[in-house]
């Protein structure tokens, strides 16, 4: 046992495949088999505690005579994330913190630039001048306490903690992977499976990403337009265009994803408006606005829940129970978007509701599953794949989840995708009135 930087514990071994130039980005790529490899080799080392729930990582550096060193870092669940669900606050856990109270710690990255966190948190609020009080002031105040927090508590993150442990070691040349998992239970209200890979929190990723400066590492993984499969139009007129969304093709630009649904087909049909949106990883019937006037009647009609959707999923495993309704509220989980949880209405949850009929079973490679017919009365994010996933809901995540799944981040490799399908949508025609059926069928690889 080495200690190659800081107080982590390590070990050298040889790698399963050759290692790669750089490091991939742990937000958005599945891990590598030299990741996996060492992981299994943590747990025969013995350098988990039993008694240990939280999170891990591993940061994989070049050491001497072709083989990896892997470096171990810990970070402990909150307490007050292991309450019951009716005793979570959520206060408690998304927490916001004060300027005086920001500690004046220095990070280097990977080029030797040090700043301290104070200025970097500075840095995120410059493009925003301070409002009085009477003119948001108030309002932006707990806004800021609350990314001061987010950015500090960032720092505890596994992988915030080994870059920044290599690049003040002056070792950031050297590595080539990094990863965080589960290990322990489920926090009541998260979804969470013991030694499934995870992307690190997204409370994270500022902090990481600056560090990452001057560490060889390839960008997030994003749709190319190149890439892009056929967008099948399964209706259009000239009040509306209606399509099936390939999975994995954002329904609208955001984030890093540049390449979307939206911004493909406005390529050929001009400018279209936004009425629902599918998760990148959904496929299925997915409807714009040509006008609007048929955006506001459509709009309308999503509010007032007049459109009906009907979801097709295939569940991890065989499910019991033949049908019924899920009653779960769920809320943002602030520090870790765009994930969601089961949070309290008095804590800030939205009621949510859905409806579930076991369709058939079917054999895959893995084993028998689950397909599932889902009918969302609400449209919360990420309603289906919690309600189906949490234990108070199904209990049995869907297929291919990379948030809420068995999988985890293994799920972002070739061969798997979210097993969730727009099956249907049943609407008004914004213009003449009439039942608009809109169908187009799931097709999940076997995996």
């Amino acid at each position: 046992m080495t200690e190659p930087f800081s107080h982590f514990p390590s070990f050298s071994f040889s790698p399963a495949v050759q290692p790669a130039d750089a490091v991939a980005c742990p937000f958005t790529t599945a891990p590598d088999a030299n990741v996996r490899l060492a992981q299994r080799l943590t747990y025969e080392a013995g350098l988990i505690p039993a008694d240990f729930c939280g999170r891990a990582g591993l940061l994989l550096t070049r050491a001497s005579e072709g083989r990896l060193q892997a470096s171990l870092a810990l970070e402990p669940q909150p307490s007050a994330a292991r309450k019951p669900l009716e005793e979570i606050r959520s206060a408690d856990l998304w927490p916001g913190l004060e300027d005086a109270d920001v500690p004046n710690e220095v990070l280097i990255n990977g080029r030797g630039e040090a700043k301290t966190l104070r200025t970097l948190i500075a840095e995120v609020f410059a493009p925003f001048p301070v409002r009085a009080e009477n003119h948001g002031g108030r309002e932006q105040a707990v806004r800021r306490a609350h990314w001061r927090r987010l950015l500090l508590d960032g720092l505890s993150a596994p992988a915030v903690r080994l870059i920044r442990a290599l690049s003040e070691s002056g070792g950031a040349d050297r590595a080539v992977s990094l990863a965080e998992w589960w290990i322990g239970p489920t926090p009541s209200w998260e979804m969470r499976f013991d030694r499934t890979f995870c992307a690190p929190r997204a409370g994270a990723r500022f902090l990481f990403e600056w560090l990452l400066i001057g560490v060889p590492h390839a960008p997030p993984q994003t749709v190319l337009r190149g890439n892009v499969p056929d967008i099948p139009v399964l209706y259009e007129d000239d009040a509306l265009i209606v399509i099936s969304k390939p999975a994995r093709l954002a329904s609208v630009p955001g984030g890093s994803e540049s390449v979307s649904a939206v911004s493909i087909l406005q390529e050929t049909r001009g400018e279209l408006h936004v009425v629902h949106r599918l998760d990148m990883g959904t496929s299925g019937v997915l409807a714009f606005a040509k006008t609007k006037e048929a955006l506001r009647v459509m709009n309308a009609a999503f509010r007032r829940r007049d459109a009906c959707k009907h979801y097709v999923a295939r569940l991890e495993a065989l499910l019991g129970t033949e049908e019924g309704d899920i009653d779960l509220p769920l809320g943002l989980n602030a520090f870790d978007r765009p994930r969601q949880c089961v949070l309290p209405e008095s804590e800030g949850g939205k009621a949510c509701r859905t409806h579930f009929a076991v369709r058939e079973t079917v054999n895959t490679v893995s084993g028998p599953k689950t397909i599932v017919d889902l009918y969302p009365e609400t449209g919360r994010t990420h309603q289906l794949r919690l309600h189906c996933a949490h234990a108070r809901g199904l209990g049995m995540p869907i297929d291919g989840d990379p948030f809420y799944g068995r999988y985890g981040m293994l799920a972002e490799g070739a061969g798997f995708r979210l097993c969730l399908h727009a099956a249907e949508l049943t609407i008004e025609h914004p213009v003449t009135g009439k039942p608009l059926h809109i169908t187009a069928p799931a097709d999940f690889p076997d995996f």
